[in-house]
């Protein structure tokens, strides 16, 4: 069977989880702690991010290929559109949320998040286990000094990734409209991606107290002034009507 390795509070796993899941593939969850996580990854594939998708001799890093290595091997329930135009629309879309919802987001959240080290730990070791937390607490500072170098998180870059994220706020209330598609009028890769990479920031099935506990106030209030916009009441709604059923939904009505 195949096993994914992943850490519960990303939105780039959460991406490949949904494409699983949403093509009803069997698989077994393998959920990693940061820092931790690279005494298992770095001995399955070259480099130490996550998601990976290994078992049935194959090993798959990063949530695109992850999608890609999904459609070629399990046809069933395509996230990919028929039509070559619409599939190089779709994946245009991908590549462009990867980069302009998936590392804006993630720098500007944890250039709030990180200096407030009991939220971080606890949004952080989500999914992790009692063991994996007391040792997750002791290295903490260390983990955070690493993640603010690896992924940028200093005053100026997240500064730019805020305007870079707005933006592609507008573009996706512009390209939404009316649809409820970005993409041939059907569910595909593109719409998978934006929502999965928006799932920290919109949080669908959580209540209000559990994003108090998880988010910074800074991405709370942009949170606040975003729950009437287009882009976020239709996250709310392709999770109802793509995702309701799955693990990480009904999981955090327990978080």
């Amino acid at each position: 069977m195949l096993q994914l390795y992943h850490f519960t509070f990303s939105h780039y796993c959460e991406k490949a989880r949904w494409a699983l899941d949403y093509k009803g593939i069997p698989y077994e969850s393998r959920p990693l702690v940061p820092g931790f996580h690279m005494r298992t990854t770095l001995k399955l594939a070259p480099q130490s991010c996550v998601p990976i998708l290994a078992g049935d001799g194959v090993v798959v890093q990063d949530s695109t290929e992850i999608i890609s290595f999904l459609e070629r091997t399990f046809p069933v329930s395509p996230l990919t559109p028929d039509d070559p135009d619409q599939a190089a629309e779709a994946l245009e879309w991908e590549e462009y949320l990867d980069e302009e919802i998936g590392v804006t987001l993630r720098r500007w959240f944890y250039f709030h998040a990180l200096p407030d080290r009991r939220r971080s730990v606890r949004f952080l070791c989500q999914g992790a286990n009692a063991f994996q937390r007391a040792l997750f607490g002791p290295a903490f500072p260390r983990i955070r000094q690493a993640m603010i170098e690896m992924m940028d998180v200093y005053p100026e870059p997240s500064r730019q990734a805020e305007q870079r994220l707005m933006a592609a706020f507008d573009r996706l209330d512009a390209a939404l409209g009316r649809h409820d598609y970005l993409v041939g009028g059907q569910f595909s890769r593109a719409d998978l991606t934006a929502c999965a990479l928006l799932w920290p920031f919109c949080r669908p099935g959580e209540s209000d107290s559990q994003v108090e506990a998880l988010l910074p106030e800074p991405v709370r209030a942009l949170r606040a002034r975003s729950l009437s916009r287009r882009f976020y009441t239709w996250v709310l709604d392709t999770y109802r009507r793509h995702r309701a059923e799955s693990p990480i939904v009904r999981r955090s009505a327990a978080l």
